[in-house]
Protein backbone atom coordinates (compact mmCIF):
# COMPACT_ATOMS: atom_id res chain seq x y z
CA UNK A 1 0.00 0.00 0.00
CA UNK A 2 2.54 2.40 0.91
CA UNK A 3 4.63 1.53 -2.44
CA UNK A 4 1.05 2.68 -3.77
CA UNK A 5 0.91 5.98 -2.25
CA UNK A 6 4.80 6.53 -3.07
CA UNK A 7 4.00 5.68 -6.73
CA UNK A 8 0.43 8.06 -7.23
CA UNK A 9 2.50 10.72 -5.77
CA UNK A 10 5.48 11.05 -7.74
CA UNK A 11 2.59 10.02 -10.98
CA UNK A 12 0.34 13.48 -9.62
CA UNK A 13 3.97 15.86 -9.21
CA UNK A 14 4.61 14.66 -12.70
CA UNK A 15 1.40 14.90 -14.23
CA UNK A 16 0.95 18.24 -12.32
CA UNK A 17 4.25 19.90 -13.76
CA UNK A 18 3.46 18.36 -17.53
CA UNK A 19 0.43 21.00 -16.84
CA UNK A 20 2.18 23.22 -16.08
CA UNK A 21 5.08 22.78 -19.10
CA UNK A 22 3.49 23.22 -22.80
CA UNK A 23 5.59 22.47 -25.05
CA UNK A 24 5.32 24.75 -28.09
CA UNK A 25 4.93 24.04 -32.26
CA UNK A 26 8.20 24.49 -33.87
CA UNK A 27 8.03 27.86 -35.15
CA UNK A 28 7.85 28.65 -38.68
CA UNK A 29 10.55 30.17 -39.94
CA UNK A 30 9.65 30.62 -43.63
CA UNK A 31 6.82 32.06 -45.06
CA UNK A 32 4.91 35.71 -44.12
CA UNK A 33 6.66 38.52 -45.15
CA UNK A 34 10.10 39.64 -46.43
CA UNK A 35 12.19 41.70 -43.88
CA UNK A 36 11.25 44.71 -45.92
CA UNK A 37 7.65 44.79 -46.38
CA UNK A 38 7.32 43.84 -42.90
CA UNK A 39 9.14 47.18 -42.50
CA UNK A 40 6.89 48.88 -45.18
CA UNK A 41 3.87 47.73 -43.40
CA UNK A 42 5.20 48.14 -39.77
CA UNK A 43 2.62 50.15 -37.32
CA UNK A 44 1.07 50.68 -34.28
CA UNK A 45 -2.30 48.90 -33.37
CA UNK A 46 -4.53 49.44 -30.65
CA UNK A 47 -7.55 47.89 -31.70
CA UNK A 48 -7.82 43.97 -31.42
CA UNK A 49 -10.32 41.63 -32.88
CA UNK A 50 -12.34 39.35 -30.06
CA UNK A 51 -10.12 36.07 -31.58
CA UNK A 52 -7.54 34.20 -29.76
CA UNK A 53 -4.37 33.10 -31.20
CA UNK A 54 -3.30 29.55 -32.01
CA UNK A 55 -0.46 28.23 -30.11
CA UNK A 56 1.40 28.14 -33.56
CA UNK A 57 1.25 31.89 -33.63
CA UNK A 58 1.78 32.30 -29.81
CA UNK A 59 5.11 30.05 -30.34
CA UNK A 60 6.10 31.99 -33.40
CA UNK A 61 5.54 35.26 -31.71
CA UNK A 62 7.91 34.34 -28.63
CA UNK A 63 10.39 32.14 -30.76
CA UNK A 64 10.71 35.45 -33.11
CA UNK A 65 10.89 38.03 -30.01
CA UNK A 66 13.55 36.25 -28.60
CA UNK A 67 14.05 32.81 -29.16
CA UNK A 68 17.23 30.11 -29.69
CA UNK A 69 18.01 30.19 -33.59
CA UNK A 70 21.85 29.03 -33.68
CA UNK A 71 23.34 25.47 -32.15
CA UNK A 72 25.54 27.46 -29.46
CA UNK A 73 22.00 28.78 -27.52
CA UNK A 74 22.02 32.42 -28.91
CA UNK A 75 19.00 34.17 -29.68
CA UNK A 76 17.06 35.82 -32.61
CA UNK A 77 17.65 39.11 -30.75
CA UNK A 78 20.90 41.07 -29.65
CA UNK A 79 21.96 41.29 -26.90
CA UNK A 80 24.80 43.68 -25.27
CA UNK A 81 27.95 41.74 -24.09
CA UNK A 82 25.62 38.56 -24.34
CA UNK A 83 24.14 38.68 -21.25
CA UNK A 84 20.46 38.28 -22.64
CA UNK A 85 19.10 39.44 -19.79
CA UNK A 86 15.21 39.80 -21.17
CA UNK A 87 13.02 37.55 -19.88
CA UNK A 88 9.91 36.93 -21.92
CA UNK A 89 6.62 36.00 -20.71
CA UNK A 90 3.25 35.52 -22.16
CA UNK A 91 -0.22 36.83 -20.05
CA UNK A 92 -3.14 34.65 -21.90
CA UNK A 93 -6.43 33.84 -21.06
CA UNK A 94 -6.13 31.26 -18.61
CA UNK A 95 -2.85 32.59 -17.08
CA UNK A 96 0.66 33.38 -17.57
CA UNK A 97 3.64 32.18 -18.67
CA UNK A 98 7.70 32.30 -18.99
CA UNK A 99 8.78 31.65 -22.07
CA UNK A 100 11.63 28.82 -21.88
CA UNK A 101 13.54 29.56 -25.36
CA UNK A 102 15.86 27.00 -24.99
CA UNK A 103 13.00 24.31 -24.71
CA UNK A 104 10.08 26.24 -26.60
CA UNK A 105 8.05 26.15 -23.80
CA UNK A 106 5.76 27.78 -21.79
CA UNK A 107 6.19 27.66 -18.37
CA UNK A 108 3.04 28.35 -15.83
CA UNK A 109 3.88 31.35 -13.47
CA UNK A 110 0.40 31.99 -12.60
CA UNK A 111 -3.36 30.63 -13.08
CA UNK A 112 -4.84 34.54 -13.15
CA UNK A 113 -5.89 36.39 -16.36
CA UNK A 114 -3.29 39.38 -16.19
CA UNK A 115 -3.90 41.28 -19.38
CA UNK A 116 -6.13 43.92 -17.60
CA UNK A 117 -2.35 44.46 -15.40
CA UNK A 118 -0.66 44.64 -18.50
CA UNK A 119 -2.47 47.51 -20.46
CA UNK A 120 -5.94 48.98 -21.24
CA UNK A 121 -5.88 47.29 -24.91
CA UNK A 122 -8.10 44.55 -25.18
CA UNK A 123 -5.96 41.57 -26.91
CA UNK A 124 -5.97 37.89 -26.71
CA UNK A 125 -2.04 37.95 -25.48
CA UNK A 126 0.49 40.56 -23.93
CA UNK A 127 3.63 39.97 -24.04
CA UNK A 128 5.70 41.49 -21.47
CA UNK A 129 9.48 41.85 -21.57
CA UNK A 130 11.17 41.82 -17.93
CA UNK A 131 14.94 42.71 -17.33
CA UNK A 132 16.34 39.87 -15.40
CA UNK A 133 18.80 41.81 -12.89
CA UNK A 134 20.85 39.28 -11.48
CA UNK A 135 22.45 38.34 -15.58
CA UNK A 136 23.58 42.06 -15.24
CA UNK A 137 22.41 44.95 -12.63
CA UNK A 138 22.61 47.73 -15.29
CA UNK A 139 18.62 49.14 -15.75
CA UNK A 140 20.30 50.75 -19.25
CA UNK A 141 21.45 47.56 -20.43
CA UNK A 142 17.87 45.58 -20.30
CA UNK A 143 16.16 48.79 -21.51
CA UNK A 144 18.55 48.60 -24.81
CA UNK A 145 18.44 44.60 -24.88
CA UNK A 146 14.28 44.80 -24.37
CA UNK A 147 14.17 47.45 -27.31
CA UNK A 148 15.71 44.67 -29.39
CA UNK A 149 13.32 42.25 -28.35
CA UNK A 150 10.52 45.18 -28.91
CA UNK A 151 11.46 45.32 -32.56
CA UNK A 152 11.17 41.58 -33.48
CA UNK A 153 7.67 41.71 -31.94
CA UNK A 154 7.10 44.61 -33.92
CA UNK A 155 8.11 43.00 -37.35
CA UNK A 156 7.26 38.76 -36.67
CA UNK A 157 3.48 40.50 -35.67
CA UNK A 158 3.42 42.20 -38.77
CA UNK A 159 4.77 39.69 -40.93
CA UNK A 160 1.89 37.49 -39.73
CA UNK A 161 -0.91 39.29 -40.40
CA UNK A 162 -0.95 40.47 -36.80
CA UNK A 163 -0.82 43.67 -34.65
CA UNK A 164 1.00 45.23 -31.64
CA UNK A 165 1.69 48.40 -29.60
CA UNK A 166 4.77 48.99 -27.32
CA UNK A 167 3.94 49.87 -24.12
CA UNK A 168 5.91 51.32 -21.55
CA UNK A 169 3.14 52.51 -19.09
CA UNK A 170 1.89 49.12 -17.73
CA UNK A 171 -1.59 49.09 -16.11
CA UNK A 172 -1.03 47.30 -12.34
CA UNK A 173 3.15 46.61 -12.31
CA UNK A 174 2.89 45.63 -8.60
CA UNK A 175 0.36 43.35 -9.54
CA UNK A 176 2.29 42.11 -12.40
CA UNK A 177 5.87 41.72 -10.26
CA UNK A 178 3.87 39.57 -8.04
CA UNK A 179 2.03 37.48 -10.10
CA UNK A 180 5.12 36.76 -12.38
CA UNK A 181 7.42 36.01 -9.23
CA UNK A 182 10.10 38.69 -10.21
CA UNK A 183 11.50 39.51 -7.36
CA UNK A 184 13.39 42.08 -7.57
CA UNK A 185 13.41 42.21 -11.45
CA UNK A 186 10.85 44.55 -12.99
CA UNK A 187 8.99 44.51 -16.16
CA UNK A 188 9.82 47.79 -18.93
CA UNK A 189 7.67 46.61 -21.95
CA UNK A 190 4.09 45.19 -22.65
CA UNK A 191 3.34 44.62 -26.25
CA UNK A 192 -0.64 43.26 -26.78
CA UNK A 193 -0.92 40.79 -29.86
CA UNK A 194 -3.75 39.92 -31.64
CA UNK A 195 -5.87 40.43 -34.93
CA UNK A 196 -6.31 44.18 -35.72
CA UNK A 197 -9.80 45.39 -35.74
Amino acid sequence: MKKFLTVAVVFGMISAFAADEIKLPAPQKSGGMSVREALSSRRTVRKFQDKELSLQQIADMLWSANGVNRPDGKRTAPSALNRQNILVYAALKDGAYLYDPHKHALIKVSDKDLRRSCGRFTAPCYIVLVGDLSKDSREIAAAVNGGYVSQNIYLAATANGLGTCAMGSIADKKELVKELKLGKNTPYLVHPVGFPL
